[in-house]
């Protein structure tokens, strides 16, 4: 809008008493300064100064958005679409297409991963698109620096699914690179991940998740089912933070193959499967029968 169109819209919305002063101040005073585009709030008393000089500021409205590490694309879209910025359905078209990272990571299948999780400013009518680059700006500006530093044999399309399954395994920030060496152990094996939350996702990905995992659903017959398929998924299943990022990047060296939760937000690692199933059946059988 011109600058004479906004002070006659601010003059009928009644920030303005009239709209003729105020352009004589903004060319006299202000030698012409344009004023900043955005979405802006007006309440209280406040001048005609006041009210241009925060036009002239750009003192816009600014929605904030968190989006928490481990969050996949779809959760993503939904707090999005709940915070006023676009459909949800919408956002899962837009982040189907990886035409933003595809000149870092040209196997990838979606943003899925890429899409960094932190706390976003944003003005009211910013295009889904916009806040997209943003998020996937924001994953090169945390971790682009790091990836000459890849110390586990991976390319980055595999550091980064790898760091989407630590993110969503990950209880305590210590054991991330313990869960990483587990992973990145068992696939070196050419044994099979067999990680629930990659069950997780290909029962969304197929619109079946319910909230919980049936046994029939470690058989379901889906590229990112890691109890069916060897190797990694086929990408990511969510977006990791920089902690997980960066142990998959330099995972811990241990022998560990397997682990189990001790049900305190801590997991018992083993080498070996007869001391997983000691862990399992300590952790897990004896802890449950003892709680009813």
């Amino acid at each position: 809008m011109r600058t004479a169109a906004i002070l006659r819209h601010l003059r009928d919305a009644g920030v303005l008493r009239d709209d003729f002063v105020p352009l004589l101040y903004l060319k006299v005073v202000r030698h012409g300064e344009s004023l900043k585009a955005g979405v802006y709030e007006f309440s209280g008393p406040m001048s005609a100064v006041d009210a241009l000089e925060k036009t002239i500021r750009g003192d816009v409205i600014l929605r904030t958005v968190t989006i928490r590490e481990g969050l996949d694309r779809f959760t993503v879209g939904e707090l999005m679409s709940q915070a006023g910025f676009g459909r949800a359905a919408d956002w899962k078209k837009a982040t189907a297409d990886p035409d933003l990272i595809r000149d870092i990571d040209p196997e990838a299948k979606s943003l899925e991963g890429y899409l960094f999780p932190d706390t976003y400013k944003l003005t009211p009518g910013t295009p889904i698109r916009v806040i997209l680059k943003k998020m996937t700006d924001n994953f090169r500006k945390h971790f682009g620096g790091e990836l000459a530093l890849l110390a586990n044999g991976l390319d980055l399309h595999e550091t980064v699914t790898l760091a989407s399954i630590v993110e969503t395994e990950a209880h305590i920030p210590a054991e991330r690179p313990l869960i990483a060496s587990v992973y990145l152990n068992r696939h070196r094996k050419g044994m099979r991940l067999q990680a629930d939350p990659t069950v997780i996702y290909a029962l969304k990905l197929a619109g079946r998740w319910s909230g919980n995992i049936h046994k029939d659903d470690l058989m379901m017959d889906a590229p990112y089912n890691t109890y069916r398929v060897d190797g990694f998924p086929p990408g990511p299943i969510a977006n990791p933070g920089l902690a997980s990022l960066r142990a998959a990047a330099s995972p811990a060296h241990t022998a560990f193959l397997y682990f189990v939760s001790r049900n305190d937000g801590t997991s018992a690692f083993s080498s070996t499967l007869e001391q997983h199933n000691q862990n399992v059946q300590l952790y897990q059988r004896d802890y449950w029968k003892s709680e009813k």
